[in-house]
């Protein structure tokens, strides 16, 4: 580790910066990034990088692309003037494109913010500076508008699907040095690749306000080229960087309202009240969004965030279909003039009360679910669908509000699931995502206009994961060893083929007996090692014959599961398993928390009775989708 000592400012410095940094001055969007002054030791040379923000010239006629017609615009009731936060838009690599653009109501739509492939990762990534609020916008990846999976989405008052995030300051870095030029800010919750410029003040403090996710992040400053820690603040040891300072980011506390309606357009009026005091005279009027739920019999759920300005601020409200005169409707509480929310927190509004809604203020969750066995109960019953009712009602009236996402991981065909979300009829409730034939095929719900409008009928290809399963694999050579084996047996019903692949390539999947179940799993094993091919060879099902797939090493439910997860971004503990069967138990046995429904078959029981009981797998006493709700409660995660 490399000593400090105190500089003409006072301050500890190592008169390096660490190499694998990457400072750049963050200045208005409309100018460009100009490298931060650094000292001869850096090993990294400065990168210069062109203007961040410019008119984004595919959209002409000549493209065949035209813009989508958001025009959703900021609201600012001006109470944050002179504020700005930094704050970090990705596009990882792992979703493919080679040109990035972010458009969104930060600047009205008006132009396009180019993203960089600056970080080792191939991430591509801008840093923008905005006030505190509520902000929609859009990736164009190669000429192609899409909103990113790892972002919230709503469905705005003009019916377009955009991603939707709150800008709120979640950390502050603080410095003085009066006789500094340039103070910038270096961490590691980007992996030490960008630097945050701090603003000097007349009293020779240099602060930025940023965005950050909640967590622990160690960080250094870098004064005129050189970084320095404050010595005011503790320091702790870095590995990679020597000392450092460290701070933690928490949950913004925000005011979020949810009301469910049948008025196609929501506009919720509200003023901001300190200590009994408004903090303007005029009533602000804001658009509520589609929040990202089916809604009930009541109507569509809509949504609205405001970022309080004082802890100690309440809100006042009332909800109009923001029509005047006689058009105009209300929503207004029946004693008083107006609805109040206390403090900064989440709410619902029905049926004229305001009640608190504490999943809508936590993050959200990504439940990965069996389809039968485990959310939907034995077909040939009357009360099939009772349990995943249940499980609907909840779904699209809390968990979905919160933006959690809802994944079948079914051995399934894509057309089979399409027939089975016919025959539900609405009692099974729409997921984002279905993991089709044992984990060999992702699809995306098609949400043009929104998924409260998603019929759960048309779905999307993930070309870019049917794409990965190629290496080690080649379906002719599978198909001619399963049909060897298949010859030896005369009777059809040892052992017969199901799907030869001509359904999906990534699959060739066997009925077996029994009786011969071990021979034909060994024996397809030990030929597909001769062969060099890298297989995973999966038995489930129940009685006298099994179900035998054959499949990549990188296909299966877990490592879908796996790949979903990192799309989404959602981090390993907030995504919850559930299954009923010994085809779930790799998806069950991951690193996440996982639910073992009380219906769950014999062979998935002899697993569990094995698992150590430190709560991570839990074995419900409800079944089915009732079952996956007691296990969402007992991971407190409901």
């Amino acid at each position: 580790m490399q000593g400090r000592v105190l500089n003409a400012q006072g301050l500890r410095s190592s008169g390096r910066i660490p190499r694998q940094a990457t400072a750049f001055c963050l200045r208005a969007p409309a100018r460009c990034r100009q490298p931060a002054r650094r000292c001869a030791a850096t090993a990294v040379a400065a990168q210069t990088v062109q203007d961040t923000v410019r008119q984004f010239t595919p959209f002409s006629s000549a493209s065949g692309l035209s813009a989508p017609g958001n025009v959703t615009k900021l609201t600012d009731d001006g109470l944050f003037q002179g504020q700005t936060v930094f704050s970090k838009f990705t596009w990882p690599a792992v979703l493919g494109g080679d040109e990035v653009y972010i458009w969104g109501s930060f600047n009205d739509w008006t132009k396009g913010v180019k993203l960089h492939k600056l970080t080792r990762d191939n991430d591509a990534v801008v840093i923008l500076p905005l006030k505190p609020g509520t902000y929609e916008f859009k990736f164009v990846v190669d000429k192609v508008w899409t909103p990113a999976p790892h972002e919230p989405t709503v469905t705005n008052c003009e019916g377009h699907l955009n991603n939707y995030r709150v800008i709120a300051p979640t950390v502050t870095f603080s410095l003085r040095a009066p006789k500094a030029e340039s103070v910038f800010v270096l961490g590691d919750w980007d992996n030490w690749q960008y630097s945050l410029m701090l603003k000097k003040d007349a009293s020779g403090s240099f602060s930025a306000k940023a965005h950050l996710p909640p967590g622990q992040y160690s960080y250094v400053y870098v004064v005129d080229g050189n970084v320095v820690t404050d010595p005011g603040l503790p320091l702790h040891s870095s590995e990679e960087y020597g000392d450092v300072h460290r701070i933690w980011s928490f949950e913004p506390q925000l005011f979020r309202v949810f009301y469910c309606t049948g008025w196609e357009e929501t506009v919720l009026q509200y003023r901001r009240v300190v200590r009994g005091q408004p903090l303007s005279r005029d009533w602000q009027r804001l658009s509520m969004v589609n929040a990202p739920s089916r809604g009930n019999s009541l109507g569509v759920w809509k949504m609205a965030t405001i970022v309080p300005t004082d802890p100690e601020e309440t809100l006042e409200f009332v909800m109009t279909n923001g029509g005047a005169g006689a058009a105009l409707k209300e929503d207004r509480p029946g004693v008083g003039p107006h609805y109040t929310a206390p403090f900064p927190g989440s709410f619902k509004l029905v049926k004229g009360m305001l009640r608190p809604f504490l999943r809508g203020a936590e993050s959200r969750i990504m439940l990965v679910s069996d389809i039968d066995g485990t959310m939907i109960g034995d077909m040939s019953s009357p009360d099939a669908f009772s349990s995943s009712e249940r499980f609907t009602d909840y779904w699209e009236n809390s968990a979905s509000l919160a933006g959690s996402l809802l994944v079948y991981n079914t051995g399934r065909s894509l057309g089979q699931f399409v027939d089975l979300m016919k025959k539900c009829d609405g009692k099974v409730a729409i997921p984002d995502v279905v993991v089709t034939a044992v984990g060999t095929k992702v699809w995306h719900l098609d949400e043009t206009c929104g998924r409260c409008a998603a019929s759960g009928l048309k779905w999307i290809e993930d070309t870019n994961w049917t794409l990965s399963l190629d290496t080690h694999w080649n379906l002719d050579v599978v198909r001619r060893l399963a049909r060897q084996l298949v010859s030896q047996y005369s009777d059809d019903s040892l052992l017969c083929i199901l799907d030869d692949g001509s359904e999906h390539r990534h699959r060739m999947a066997l009925t077996a007996d029994t009786k011969v179940l071990d021979t034909v799993v060994a024996r397809l094993m030990e030929g597909c090692k001769r062969e060099r091919l890298e297989v995973r060879i999966i038995t489930s099902g129940n009685g006298s014959h099994r179900y035998v797939d054959c499949v990549p090493t990188a296909a299966g439910k877990e490592k879908a599961l796996q790949y979903v997860r990192q799309q989404f971004g959602i981090p390993e503990h907030l995504c919850v398993a559930a299954g009923d069967s010994g085809n779930d138990i790799l998806m069950l046995e991951g690193d996440h928390p996982s639910i073992v429904v009380g219906n769950a078959q014999p062979e998935l029981l002899q697993w569990l009775v094995k698992q150590d009981q430190s709560g991570k797998v839990i074995y419900t006493d409800a079944a089915y989708a009732d079952g996956i709700l007691e296990g969402l409660a007992r991971h407190s995660l409901y």
